[in-house]
């Protein structure tokens, strides 16, 4: 018996069926506002990203020279952490007050309507940081502590959107993403540290911590920076062990929304500076940074940097990077710089030579010193005589010729002895290296 055959019109209309099916499979999903999202063929960061997991954790309402004892701050666990692996000096604010910073963190845009705070929900009809981690594949989780209505699109922070942004952004306001939105409680975030400690923890993590935690509210009989201070004191050890920082390239940021304090002079920066550290097996140690033009725009850069992922706008994609903090910058890296000291023990009235070494930016540098004695001097290689015994806090300054400039610091503590004293110096290497 033969088969029946198929007319030659039926043909045609088999073929473009076909060919219509296979585009349709092509065409990039499409976030609920419209945002055309080109996903990712691999999962996860890629093989060179400096960082494969980043915690964030936001506080309130503090400065940089607030909080770090180096220039005037009272936080001591806060700067014996920074001190320890790397601090921004020059991170800056978008605005006043707290929601359109937090707007700008994960959004890149600054919102004047929020000026105010207490704007909500879902109203940002602007693309995001979570599009771009979802486009590529990643995982992420954003807790609150004693947050009710855990894991649902009525997901309530206690100070709503205000200190947690991602209820803001409309294309959040789906189940899906909702289920992301986590409570946790104060008292020790038992919630927030088991996520760190899964099999596979999101490779985004986020905590906003609640008003007497983060440094915002004074309670009980702490001060808001101390009520912060020693909240983290107890948290981050915890987090630094858990099996995310133990056994994949983790960072921790700690960073402050806003803080009513403008750089001084000693940051390199000329915004109002905020306490930004990173901590981690991926971060550096004992390093501090100076991006110029750094803000909270530069929360977005460095992620999508380190990442792959699309920039959202000129904001982003202008702002200066964090990849400083870490040893994976191959290209456009902002500039670094060391020095050495001739030896660690020099004696009055004895000749003491300084040798700087920098890297990054854009040659050639202008480098400046302060010897701590309140003389300065200039260029890659100086000479300097303390005529008394003291212990003094020599600074190397770095100014790149880039447009606009960077900047980078160098510091170290100096003991100068007496002639006796000083008896068997060594060659000291000054291995603080502010990048």
């Amino acid at each position: 018996m033969k088969k029946p055959r198929l007319g030659r019109a039926a043909r045609v209309a088999l073929i473009c069926g076909v060919v219509l099916f296979g585009s349709l499979l092509t065409v990039p999903l499409m976030t609920s506002n419209n945002h055309a999202l080109l996903r990712s063929s691999t999962l996860g960061p890629p093989a060179s990203a400096p960082f494969d997991h980043i915690v964030t954790i936001m506080m309130e309402n503090q400065g940089l020279c607030d909080v770090c004892t180096g220039c005037g701050g009272s936080a001591q666990y806060m700067s014996s952490l920074a001190n320890a692996n790397t601090l921004v000096m020059t991170w800056g604010t978008i605005g006043h007050n707290s929601e359109p910073n937090y707007i700008s963190l994960i959004g890149g845009f600054d919102d004047t309507s929020t000026n105010n705070d207490g704007v909500c929900c879902f109203f940002e009809n602007q693309p995001n940081l979570i599009d771009g981690i979802e486009s590529a594949g990643l995982t992420w989780q954003a807790f609150a502590e004693d947050a009710g209505n855990t894991g649902t699109c009525s997901f309530s922070p206690p100070r709503s959107g205000d200190h947690f942004p991602f209820i803001d952004f409309s294309d959040m306001n789906t189940a899906a993403r909702c289920s992301h939105f986590l409570t946790t409680t104060s008292s020790s975030d038992p919630e927030f540290l088991s996520a760190l400690n899964t099999a596979n923890p999101a490779n985004f993590i986020w905590l906003t911590p609640n008003d007497c935690n983060n440094g915002h509210d004074q309670c009980s009989s702490s001060s808001g920076i101390a009520g912060g201070d020693s909240y983290l004191s107890t948290l981050v050890p915890h987090i630094l062990s858990s099996s995310e920082f133990t056994s994949t390239k983790a960072a921790l940021l700690i960073l402050y929304d806003e803080g009513y304090t403008q750089c001084s002079s000693n940051t390199g920066g000329t915004r109002e500076c905020l306490y930004a550290s990173f901590s981690g097996p991926a971060a550096k140690k004992g390093v501090q940074i100076s991006p110029s033009g750094a803000s909270h725009y530069s929360y977005l850069s460095t992620i999508e940097a380190a990442w792959g992922l699309s920039s959202l706008n000129s904001n982003d994609a202008g702002a200066p990077n964090m990849l400083g903090a870490f040893g994976a910058c191959t290209s456009s890296c902002p500039p670094s710089t060391t020095f050495t000291a001739s030896t660690s023990t020099p004696a009055v009235n004895g000749a003491v030579t300084f040798t700087a070494t920098t890297s990054g930016g854009t040659a050639p540098y202008t480098i400046t010193w302060s010897f701590g004695d309140g003389t300065t001097g200039t260029g890659a290689f100086v000479t300097h005589t303390y005529s008394s015994a003291h212990s003094f806090t020599v600074t190397e300054n770095v100014t790149d010729s880039s447009t606009p400039s960077q900047t980078a610091t160098s510091s170290k503590t100096i003991t100068v002895k007496t002639a006796s004293e000083a008896q068997g110096t060594h060659f000291l290497d000054f291995r603080t290296a502010y990048g």
